[in-house]
């Protein structure tokens, strides 16, 4: 009997963030969310660490994205928002993670016909693009912080609201990929 790889649902729900204005007022600086993404570019390859290439595509169930898809997803997303902040770089591997027949953001589910970058090299284009991505974001004007983008997301409509989204959806798939990893029965990821 051909094994089937169900559809698995790719992040792009739109839920409306409700929060009181004066909260809002205290946030206007993206120091939090630069260090929020400092941290993750570190906890990125704790969470890959001692995870041998061939278990990258090793997947819990049917239901449950692999490493290189949900890595390899994670860093295509990072270099996608780079261009929105100025940065000229591209994802060698973004074909595997980007379906232009999809809305924006285009991403593209696991397809087991794909041919998945390892993790080595999904852990090298990370970590050439998370140095310069932290610092320009640290250096974007209020202005352009305040811009709209033409991606919507559930914490709102300008970039501000869209680094502040993408640096929980690091966190959020991050999380997911410490998860595996205990399934391959390794220490739970390090912070350090």
């Amino acid at each position: 009997m051909p094994q089937t790889t169900p559809k698995i649902a790719v992040c792009t729900h739109l839920v409306p963030l409700n929060m009181p204005l004066y909260l809002v007022k205290k946030m206007s600086s993206i120091q939090p969310v630069t260090k929020q993404f400092i941290l993750q570019s570190r906890l990125f390859n704790n969470v890959l660490e001692g995870i041998e290439d061939r278990k990258g595509s090793d997947r819990l169930s049917d239901y449950v994205n692999h490493l290189q898809w949900i890595a390899g997803h994670l860093t295509n997303s990072r270099y996608h928002l780079g261009s929105a902040i100025g940065l000229n770089a591209h994802f060698p591997y973004a074909e595997a993670y980007t379906d232009l027949s999809q809305p924006p953001p285009h991403n593209r589910a696991i397809d087991p016909s794909v041919k998945y970058p390892s993790l080595t090299e999904i852990k090298k284009s990370w970590n050439e693009f998370a140095a310069g991505f932290a610092e320009k974001i640290s250096a974007l004007s209020s202005e352009h912080l305040e811009s709209e983008t033409p991606v919507r997301v559930p914490t709102g409509k300008t970039l501000s609201d869209l680094l502040t989204f993408i640096a929980s959806h690091e966190s959020y798939h991050i999380g997911q990929m410490s998860i595996i990893r205990k399934s391959l029965g390794l220490p739970a990821m390090s912070y350090k």
